[in-house]
């Protein structure tokens, strides 16, 4: 992932300035003809995917005789397709050894792609990544007579999109990827906007007789201590983890189930070594275990869902199940899961946020250890999943009260003005 940041980074410029010839040629000679069909950009970022969804709602109504075909990484393609958002999904795979062959192989996917994309003839593109020149390049290079992404003063990306959308940084990326798309309404996204995904009858069935299988009892909390490649500096320790599944195993009688994907199996089983042996309920760690269908019917069933600031935070609020959602380098302004039971917990120190869309997400927590995330306590963590088991959440306001100075926003768009 790092290297692709730094490939996008020092590489880009270097493309760029190679193809400003051609992009003054193709503003001198005109558009060429298209098709109807509009192209959707979006590699990074599952849980952005799902905050696509106004976005789309928006563009059906802006090209109602339109195809609408998604661009994604491989591995985010399944969920993609689950969603149901997109008439097509296409994708382009990242995935290879960090050597010369390696480089070579993406290089050679990249052209693969963009051979098949510029002969589509698509009407429009829409660039929903933020700030990476590679996208800014997929979206010149495909050929589309319209353009469209955002922009930032101090952030150049080739001058390639047509029309640009100034990133908002104090309004919800969700309302951000409406606005590109041009439903900008001058209010924020609501919940019931962000339709969230319909897991397959034979997937929840599956799921079921594993969890029968499991002797699984009392209430069903799903624990998702990982955070994506991009910024694992949003992981709550894992000891913090580990004793919030114990307590709600041996106090309350949960069934917790740790998830991930196989490449953070270790961090889960960390995790689930730590919590030890429990007396009454049970704690499991299915990481890399669950088919991602399975998985997805997981977060469906589950009665709580505690995740760090990632993509099956967005999803499980989405699908409208009781979500906790811990922030720390990131502001919930931004990424704050939009759910009717969906909540973001958050005690910023003075440097919170340090997370910057405009750089590609990269950070380093100068203080060493992130302490906006060892900040908040188990007990803090503990009595606001007990305030979602119990059904607490029934008319979700903009901001819940403070509670021992841990800041309490509820998953419905808060405003910058509720965190004063």
């Amino acid at each position: 992932m790092h290297s692709l940041q730094a490939a996008d980074r020092w590489l880009g410029r270097v493309a760029f300035l190679l193809l400003q010839p051609w992009r003054w040629m193709r503003h001198l000679l005109g558009p060429r003809a298209s098709g109807v069909d509009v192209l959707l950009l979006k590699f990074w970022g599952l849980g952005s995917i799902q905050l696509l969804v106004p976005a789309v709602a928006a563009l059906r109504r802006r090209h109602p005789d339109a195809r609408l075909v998604f661009v994604t990484l491989r591995e985010n393609a399944e969920f993609a397709r689950a969603l149901g958002a997109f008439d097509e999904v296409r994708t382009l795979d990242v995935r290879a050894p960090s050597n010369l062959a390696g480089w070579m192989r993406i290089g050679w996917r990249i052209a693969r792609l963009m051979r098949e994309l510029r002969s589509a003839r698509y009407a429009a593109v829409y660039d929903f990544e933020f700030f990476t020149r590679f996208s800014a390049f997929v979206a010149f290079l495909c050929g589309a007579p319209e353009s469209h992404g955002f922009s930032a003063p101090d952030v150049w990306r080739g001058g390639f999109h047509r029309r640009t959308t100034p990133f908002n940084r104090y309004w919800h990326v969700s309302r951000n990827f409406r606005a590109l798309a041009g439903g900008e309404n001058g209010r924020e996204v609501r919940v019931d906007e962000v339709v969230g995904c319909e897991p397959a009858t034979a997937a929840r069935e599956a799921l079921e007789r594993k969890l029968d299988a499991a002797a699984a009892c009392g209430p069903l909390v799903v624990v998702n201590a990982n955070a994506g490649r991009l910024s694992l500096e949003r992981r709550w320790p894992a000891a913090r983890h580990a004793e919030l599944s114990r307590v709600l195993a041996d106090e309350d009688q949960a069934t917790v189930v740790l998830v991930g994907a196989p490449s953070e199996a270790a961090h889960v089983a960390e995790v689930r070594a730590l919590a030890g042996e429990t007396r009454r309920g049970t704690v499991l760690d299915w990481s890399g275990r669950l088919p991602f269908d399975e998985f997805l019917a997981l977060l469906a069933r589950a009665d709580l869902v505690v995740s760090n600031d990632s993509g099956p935070m967005h999803i499980a609020a989405a699908m409208g199940t009781p979500t906790l959602g811990l922030f720390g380098p990131e502001t919930p302004i931004l990424y704050g899961p939009l759910g009717a039971r969906a909540h973001a917990l958050w005690k910023p120190v003075v440097c919170s946020p340090c997370i910057n869309v405009h750089n590609n997400k990269q950070v380093t927590c100068w203080r060493g250890t992130p302490e906006c995330l060892t900040g908040i306590g188990v007990h803090e963590v503990l009595a606001e999943a007990r305030v979602l088991l119990k059904g607490g959440v029934l008319q979700p306001a903009l901001m819940q009260p403070r509670r021992g100075g841990l800041r309490v926003v509820s998953g419905v768009g808060a405003r910058p003005g509720a965190l004063a």
